[in-house]
């Protein structure tokens, strides 16, 4: 008799045991499938951005194509427009280095009259 009540426990806890082990598989096969489709997801995001990038610019990135229409641009034609000055910009990078004369002599040295004596006298 004590067999018989231990074989009906030992069923019962294999049955719920059997539904865990059951639950956790379904579990771990749906964890599963949503990684691979994440995956997916940024592998396509990654190429359909990666069509419009240039070749020098992912050429430290290694990715398999497996279709040719997902080969990256080499180049585009015509290339795009770049804005430029209309003069060229010089540095003078001398000026620094010049010693340039004393000049006081050849200039003229200030009259007496103020600023509104030179503009009514002319001088």
């Amino acid at each position: 008799m004590n067999k018989a009540v231990v074989s009906t426990q030992s069923t019962g806890e294999m049955r719920v045991l059997e539904q865990q082990v059951y639950s956790q598989r379904c579990s771990a096969h749906a964890s599963a499938f949503l990684q691979t489709q994440l995956v997916e997801d940024a592998t396509t995001d990654a190429l359909e951005s990666d069509k419009n990038k240039m070749l020098a610019d992912t050429l430290e990135d290694f990715k398999i194509r497996k279709n040719v229409n997902e080969l990256p641009t080499i180049a585009t034609l015509p290339p795009d427009f770049q804005t430029i000055p209309c003069k060229p910009t010089f540095f003078d990078i001398s000026l620094n280095h010049i010693d340039f004369p004393n000049l006081d002599e050849r200039v003229e040295k200030e009259s007496s009259l103020s600023g509104w004596g030179k503009w009514i006298w002319g001088r």
